[in-house]
């Protein structure tokens, strides 16, 4: 476990497909990946900085378990971090 916890600390950069992948959208949202998810939302997330956070947390709030864009990443990065140690 300390081997993973060492490969995880600090800044990590993960594919959106790996931190929202199929069983997380599926369990927590209307769609059953985050590509559906993306097209439906007609958001570009490859511009992050460009997204009005307000609208994308009505989207979020509207179609699946989180209140907030920032809450959903939280839970995602929550469980891709416990994947990774093996919890």
């Amino acid at each position: 476990m300390q081997k993973s916890a060492e490969e995880i600390e600090g800044t990590n950069t993960i594919p959106f497909t790996e931190l929202f992948n199929n069983s997380f959208m599926q369990a927590n949202t209307k769609f059953s990946d985050i590509e559906n998810f993306e097209k439906e939302s007609k958001f570009d997330f490859s511009e992050m900085d460009s997204i009005d956070e307000k609208k994308l947390d009505e989207f979020v709030n509207l179609n699946t378990k989180f209140d907030s864009w920032d809450s959903m990443m939280t839970s995602a990065s929550n469980k891709w971090v416990a994947k990774k140690l093996g919890l």
